[in-house]
């Protein structure tokens, strides 16, 4: 009887210790692996006035969704006395490492649909030129963010701890979808690309009857 418990607490030791050898195996791992964060909020900022060209930071408000930031508006507009579109609504990004590698960027690009698909059924916003287009054909274009955007938010390369941010303004992405003819809440995604092949995406959305406005164009 004694023989048997012991041979069974043994057991039970060695199998202890194997899932807690996988389990390490698997942390070490996952913390070697590339981990992109990407992060999104729609943002609504007064332009400084004439006489204040020299305010560092406008008054804003702020929500995770374009509907919440859309209710929020007009009582932001009316507490600083100003109407629409006396300023500016952006979809913001931001990207952080939060793993223990760096990870080195090759592209970032505006994707519609909120799931991935087949490089060939893809189509890609140009913010820049104002289009949208094949994947593709889009490669190598303005259509890829790191092409267009410089200084900060040109980087490439993502050290630990690091991030960069990207923003968008919403009433040209709405009236560029409208005028492909994409219109009401249209899904979309902040696609990330590194040099090694890994994808990272954030779905967010555009809604054209909220922020088309074509005379801003």
């Amino acid at each position: 009887m004694d023989d048997t418990l012991s041979q069974a607490a043994t057991a039970a030791a060695s199998v202890l210790a194997l899932v807690l050898s996988i389990a390490n195996l698997y942390l070490q791992r996952r913390n070697r692996t590339p981990r992109l964060r990407i992060r999104v909020r729609y943002e609504y900022r007064l332009e400084p006035a004439e006489e204040a060209p020299g305010d560092e930071d406008p008054p804003r408000v702020h929500d995770d969704s374009q509907e919440g930031l859309y209710l929020r508006l007009g009582d932001f507009l009316k507490e600083h006395g100003v109407g629409y579109p006396q300023g500016t609504p952006v979809v913001r990004f931001a990207l952080s490492n939060e793993g223990e590698k760096p990870i080195y960027l090759d592209e970032v690009a505006l994707v519609l649909g909120s799931r991935p698909r087949s490089s060939g059924d893809r189509l890609v916003l140009d913010p820049t030129g104002g289009r949208i287009l094949p994947r593709d054909l889009a490669r190598g274009t303005a259509a890829n963010v790191l092409r267009n955007q410089g200084g900060q938010e040109g980087l490439a390369e993502l050290v630990p701890g690091d991030g960069v941010g990207y923003k968008f303004e919403l009433v040209r992405l709405a009236n560029i979808l409208g005028e492909e003819g994409h219109t009401g809440n249209i899904c979309l995604a902040l696609e990330a690309t590194d040099r090694l092949g890994n994808v990272y995406r954030r779905p967010f959305e555009v809604n054209t009857d909220l922020w088309a406005y074509p005379e801003a164009r």
